[in-house]
């Protein structure tokens, strides 16, 4: 690694920080993120994507965007392939592990002491994980319903929220996983409980944090397509009532659970969507699932974490009856848009931003480095995006809002130090500038360049100097850094 490269990324470096104290709770009114909005994909846009046989490049855009890329056994295999039975393994591939587990500075992770081991813990698992889609899932559903380790203590409630997560995005396992029974698990989950202080939610006392989150950000939106709203501040009042009573035992912070005191809810009516009845927290979960707005909420944005162009009209009402019609199952739904020609639009030319956990995954795994030290928490601090740490219930904005000056240095930085921990070695005085860089582009898994990349990089690989052995690595170096964290190394 040159002098230049150990710089930057020691400048970037920031230690998280350990132990967080709980905070006293979430306030109601929060800033709200807003995404960068894109028009509807059109037929033009996917006309002559044969889903029948896939290219190479059409592999790679699956597995970069339903995992964290492509290795060259997922190339030779599926090349060629329909894309429905590349989807149908995605989807019927238990989770599993490979490889050693990973270490802090030679010793064992300690999640549950020490915060810089609980998020390398999560990056073990991405780097890991024989099917990574499940892991990229988890990872969704974690944004979706997002609780931080600042406002959640002891650690354990999240790791258990992970492992929740785990039941619905592994379909190997749990093939009819719905969106209803997460939606019910998640109201009654300890570390969600605790990061809205739903355990503070009393009768004559009522919390209205997590009724509200449940309605704005996960499962109805505030407005609806047509700009109308989906409900009111009373539906708010009367949904958080339903609520009251949950409590938490940690006294075994191994095996917290959640359970329900009828002496601290508010036993009485309530009105919600008009609605005048007795509700609790199974029938006020079930009022919000049935309200109209439900379905395309969510599928909209299962749609968007793959997909850049919103759903067009008929697209929409597919993907609505789909999941109605499964009964809220997630694997159909998934299926659907996971073989969507629209999944490989703009095919020479990427145009989704890798959010930093799948840039860093991504590129442990193409580089074939472990968790051997806090480099990736690090890193993934400086880039904006630590898991069991989003900003706030909205979890992170994501897009765009991924690049600027710091971050994109920080990108740069992480790939130094990655190269830093291999063993690069000199190919000898006769590589010519041409093998030099075909060397670097198959060790780093050949990711999608653009011919102008290419040729700046191939430019500089022939301007390198090659006249010492030092001269010849650092080229090396050089050349696959270029490749792996460039402009086009962002996107997928």
């Amino acid at each position: 690694m040159s002098s230049v490269d150990s710089a930057i990324a020691a400048k970037l470096k920031r230690k998280l920080k350990h132990k967080p104290k709980p905070k006293a709770g979430i306030a109601a009114a929060k800033p709200r993120k807003h995404r960068l909005h894109l028009p509807p994909a059109d037929d033009a846009a996917t006309a002559g994507i044969d889903l029948t046989s896939m290219s190479p490049a059409m592999v790679d855009r699956l597995f970069w965007r339903a995992g964290f890329g492509p290795t060259e056994a997922d190339r030779t295999q599926w090349t060629g392939a329909p894309v429905g039975a590349v989807v149908d393994s995605l989807l019927g591939s238990a989770s599993t592990l490979a490889g050693t587990a990973g270490t802090n500075s030679g010793k064992a992770l300690d999640p549950t002491n020490e915060d810089t081991d609980l998020v390398l813990s999560r990056v073990d698992q991405m780097v890991r994980s024989t099917t990574p889609f499940v892991e990229r899932m988890k990872f969704f559903w974690h944004r979706h319903f997002a609780n931080s380790r600042d406002s959640v203590s002891p650690p354990q409630l999240l790791l258990q929220q992970n492992d929740l997560f785990q039941k619905y995005s592994d379909f190997a396992t749990y093939p009819t996983a719905t969106f209803s029974q997460l939606a019910h698990d998640i109201t009654v989950n300890p570390s969600m409980l605790r990061y809205l202080t739903g355990e503070d939610n009393v009768k004559g006392a009522p919390n209205e944090n997590y009724a509200r989150e449940l309605m704005e950000l996960f499962a109805l939106g505030v407005v609806n397509l047509n700009g109308q709203s989906n409900y009111a501040q009373s539906d708010v009042t009367g949904l958080a009532k339903a609520f009251s009573g949950w409590v938490i035992n940690d006294a075994n912070p191994d095996a917290a659970t959640s359970s329900f005191d009828k002496s601290r809810w508010y036993d009485g009516p309530k009105i919600v969507f008009g609605k005048f009845a007795n509700l609790d927290s199974t029938s006020g979960v079930d009022l919000v699932l049935g309200q109209p707005n439900h379905a395309t909420f969510i599928t909209r944005k299962l749609w968007l974490e793959f997909i850049t162009q919103p759903p067009d009209a008929a697209t929409q009402a597919t993907l609505n009856s789909t999941y109605a019609s499964a009964g809220t199952q997630l694997k159909p739904l998934l299926k659907y848009i996971l073989t969507h020609p629209a999944l490989f639009t703009s095919i020479g030319e990427p145009d989704m931003i890798k959010p930093p956990v799948v840039y860093v995954v991504g590129a442990m795994r193409a580089l074939g480095v472990g968790v051997t030290d806090s480099t990736a928490a690090d890193f993934l601090d400086s880039m904006g995006q630590v898991p069991y740490f989003p900003p706030n219930v909205s979890g992170w904005e994501g897009g765009l809002a991924w690049l600027n000056t710091n971050t994109a240095l920080a990108r740069f930085g992480f790939i130094g130090q990655l190269l830093s921990k291999g063993k690069i070695t000199d190919a000898g005085a006769t590589e010519t500038p041409a093998a030099a860089y075909s060397r670097a582009y198959s060790a780093v898994l050949e990711p999608w360049l653009a011919p102008a990349t290419q040729a700046a990089i191939q430019d500089y690989a022939t301007r390198a100097g090659s006249s010492s052995s030092t001269l010849r690595i650092e080229r090396q170096i050089m050349l696959r850094a270029l490749m792996l964290a460039g402009p086009d190394a962002q996107v997928m």
